[in-house]
């Protein structure tokens, strides 16, 4: 039995890829890894801008929160404060006291969002993957 005969090609005879089509298909392949980074990077940016949105409503609802509050607690609460015996002075600082620390605990959630969680961290820990790949670095 002849090796064509069992369905197997002499070496001489079977296609060689050229160093050309090899580097063609390697710089290929280089573009669709890039594509595909960028794809990620826009859907990060995307999801990004979406706690950006997040954070900005929690600081703007923390502002007005405290301006209501203000406002509310110093006409209702002042008045009951000084009824029960306090003076004026002291029932207005124990209310700014309670509403700065409410309204300025929504304003830090909503800072601590947007300044923990914007950097693309998932993109580049996989273009660093991939540098590492391509360098043989691993």
């Amino acid at each position: 039995m002849t090796s064509e005969s069992r369905g197997f090609e002499p070496r001489h005879m079977r296609p060689r890829k050229s160093i050309l089509a090899i580097a063609g298909a390697a710089w290929n392949d280089l573009g669709d890894l890039i594509q595909a980074e960028l794809q990620l990077l826009r859907t990060e940016i995307s999801e990004k801008i979406k706690l950006t949105v997040l954070s900005a409503s929690l600081i703007g609802s923390g502002i007005i929160l405290l301006v209501a509050t203000l406002v509310l607690l110093l006409q209702a609460a002042i008045g009951a404060l000084v009824a029960l015996g306090l003076s004026w002075l002291t029932a207005i600082l124990a209310l700014a006291a309670t509403t700065l620390v409410l309204g300025g605990g929504l304003v830090w959630i909503g800072y601590n969002n947007l300044t923990q969680r914007l950097m693309p961290a998932r993109t580049i820990g996989q273009i660093q993957k991939d540098v590492k790949t391509l360098t043989g670095l691993e």
